[in-house]
């Protein structure tokens, strides 16, 4: 295997539900024997070799995006108990007093419904009823042969939903629907948001641990590539001044959200004294910039290792 980052993204345990994805305490352990533990570089030793250029195949260093709290509760004792450390890529939105949808939107389908099926067929519906032409012209251009090929742990399902939400019906209509249903059985948004994130303390923690917090832009979009340039350089501006404000060095490492940049976003990553990025996949590229570090998504690993 060439050099890769392994994308993490959440945990669960008694206090934090098993949604789409999650994986133990035990499946990590699990995970990290699996790649080798000789394999994995602390964030720092991988940054260092990769800006030398004297990574070596089957270096790895493990990543996890989007600040979530049951990475810090249930991630990072492992590490710390192992003498390992991680890139953790932060979006600061939600350090700043707001509530992103992202994850509300993931809580409300992974505790409200029997299934993520079952939240798939509601959602299908609900969209069908308000937007009939953007539903069936949508479903009548998909390709679920195509569409996100690059990531065969997702389900028929799960690619028509995010086809749905990135591109026919976009960040207004997607959120409407979705207000819409969470507002329909009364969650408590508030309540919610407050078990889904870091605090800033946390991240201070990390940091005098010995982790790399990097960025991931301030609001999380979904495609950042289709914002115009200025919007993406805000995206980015804000995301740096938090971190910096918060841990009191300028962070120079980030990932992709959605795996979404063009070389607008890159030009602005060089302008913000970014050293290193990673992308959210490990398809072979001719040319990789030092923003485009490749990433094997934690649930492909899971499978190799249980298959």
């Amino acid at each position: 295997m060439p050099p890769y980052g392994v994308m993490l993204h959440h945990f669960y345990d008694n206090e934090h539900p098993r949604g789409q994805g999650a994986i133990s305490r035990d499946d990590f352990v699990e995970l990290i024997d699996y790649i080798g533990r000789e394999n994995i570089l602390s964030a720092e030793e991988w940054k260092a070799r990769a800006l030398r250029g004297r990574l070596r195949d089957n270096d790895v260093c493990l990543t996890f995006d989007d600040a979530l709290r049951c990475q810090y509760d249930v991630a990072f004792p492992v590490l710390r108990g192992m003498g390992l450390t991680g890139f953790w890529f932060v979006y600061s939105s939600v350090f700043e007093n707001n509530i992103e949808p992202l994850e509300i939107y993931r809580y409300f389908r992974t505790t409200c419904f029997s299934s993520v099926d079952d939240f798939y067929g509601r959602f299908f519906c609900t969209t069908n009823e308000k937007y009939p032409d953007a539903y069936e012209q949508g479903l009548n251009n998909f390709s679920p042969e195509t569409y996100l090929a690059r990531y065969p742990f997702y389900t028929r399902n799960d690619k028509i939903f995010r086809y749905l939400r990135d591109d026919v019906l976009g960040p207004e209509r997607y959120c409407s629907i979705m207000d819409e249903m969470v507002a329909s059985i009364g969650m408590d948004i508030k309540s919610v948001a407050k078990k889904l994130w870091m605090t800033n303390e946390q991240l201070k923690t990390l940091k005098s641990q010995g982790h790399v917090v990097g960025l991931h832009s301030y609001s999380h979009p979904t495609r950042l590539s289709a914002m115009a340039v200025s919007l993406q350089r805000d995206e980015y501006q804000r995301n740096s001044e938090h971190l910096e404000n918060i841990l009191g060095t300028q962070s120079d490492s980030m990932s992709h959200p959605c795996n979404s940049y063009n070389q607008a976003t890159l030009s602005i990553l060089e302008d913000l004294g970014i050293k290193i990025g990673f992308r959210a996949n490990m398809r072979h590229m001719s040319e990789c910039t030092r923003f485009e570090f490749p990433r094997e998504d934690h649930a492909n690993i899971v499978k190799r290792m249980r298959a």
